[in-house]
């Protein structure tokens, strides 16, 4: 741990340069969402006194939020597995997120030049609030609220464990809206339906991955059209600032007709005819009706007019009849519907 002589150093050197203080390079790492980074280790010697953070061995790390301008959304990251034996039981580790002014950054993240004081009062908090700063023994959880589209945020952690100590470890996972993709939506559909996804949050230039593709008019789009047979779900993969992320998203095919089962052909103007939702959609459907006996009672070729129990003009007794529908569709791949009707007067 820390001399006392050295907590007066630090004290002074954060009152006389505006409460900033860093030894050497920031060069942060970046993390990635659905994914953690593991067995990581504090910077050994890389002082860092910022705001309500104070640590003598600090590493740096970032992530980006992704493109979604109308509702990027939070992340929450998840510090585990910290493990810092110290002498007297196990030493702290802490942490702080942070905005930053990334005109002072190169393209990778190393900053232009000198070490991170030269650009470290451009810190400040990720939601115009005061700078948080979190610390435990075992596990923390930084709660972020929603945050800004394309925006780089920074993540320090350290600890104040003497080097000659065993190294102090951890994991480090960030998950959240924010930085991932957001495929839309789970849906239900009729068989013979289509559906069309909307992709945000990717890099809309390095596109997205479909899997699988089946029934799928474009399996790289952001906006595929699908023409699914069966209930089918859907990964998508899609990359924010480099980072490979993914979604699920399940479209439930339905039957291609809603089919009642009992009408009341009594004259009442209520549930008189057959009803069969959706068969307007086949013009060239053959709906046939049969008797116990196998007659056929009642037949249609595209069912314009509903069926109203009758047969030749007369009208057939209470009964249960059997029907088979032939949807005779080149966009439904499906074989006759058969089933059971009754008919009540």
């Amino acid at each position: 741990m820390r001399a006392s002589s050295h907590k007066i150093f630090t004290t002074i050197l954060l009152l006389t340069s505006g409460m900033y203080a860093f030894s050497q390079n920031c060069n942060p790492t970046q993390i990635c969402g659905e994914s953690t980074l593991a067995n990581e280790e504090p910077n050994v010697g890389n002082q860092a006194s910022v705001a309500c953070f104070d640590a003598e061995n600090t590493s740096f790390y970032y992530f980006t939020t992704n493109n979604n301008a109308t509702n990027t959304g939070n992340a929450v990251i998840d510090i585990a597995n910290i493990d810092c034996p110290g002498q007297n039981g196990a030493d702290t580790l802490y942490a702080m997120v942070v905005a930053f002014d990334q005109s002072l950054w190169d393209s990778t993240l190393n900053q232009v030049s000198g070490p991170c004081g030269d650009v470290i009062n451009s810190f400040t908090s990720p939601d115009g609030n005061p700078i948080s700063c979190y610390s435990d023994t075992l596990a923390m959880t930084i709660e972020l609220g929603d945050l800004q589209p394309n925006t780089t945020y920074m993540l320090l952690v350290g600890s104040n464990q003497d080097p000659g100590l065993a190294d102090c470890g951890f994991d480090v996972t960030i998950n959240g809206p924010a930085v991932d993709i957001d495929a839309c939506c789970d849906d239900q559909i009729t068989l013979g339906e289509s559906y069309t996804f909307t992709v945000v949050g990717g890099d809309e230039f390095v596109g997205y991955d479909w899997d699988p593709p089946t029934w799928l008019d474009n399996a790289s789009s952001n906006s595929p059209t699908t023409f699914p047979e069966e209930t089918v779900t859907y990964q998508v993969t899609g990359y924010v600032d480099g980072c490979e992320v993914t979604d699920l998203v399940t479209i439930f095919v339905g039957p291609p007709l809603d089919i009642y089962d009992t009408f009341t052909p009594n004259g009442d103007g209520v549930n008189d005819v057959w009803e069969i939702g959706g068969i307007q959609r086949f013009e060239n459907a053959q709906v046939n009706v049969y008797d116990r006996w196998g007659q056929v009672v009642f037949k249609s070729l595209g069912y314009v007019e509903p069926w109203d129990g009758t047969n030749g003009g007369k009208f057939l007794p209470t009964g249960t009849y059997y029907f088979v529908i032939e949807l005779n569709s080149y966009d439904v791949n499906t074989k006759p519907i058969q089933g059971y009707i009754t008919l009540v007067h």
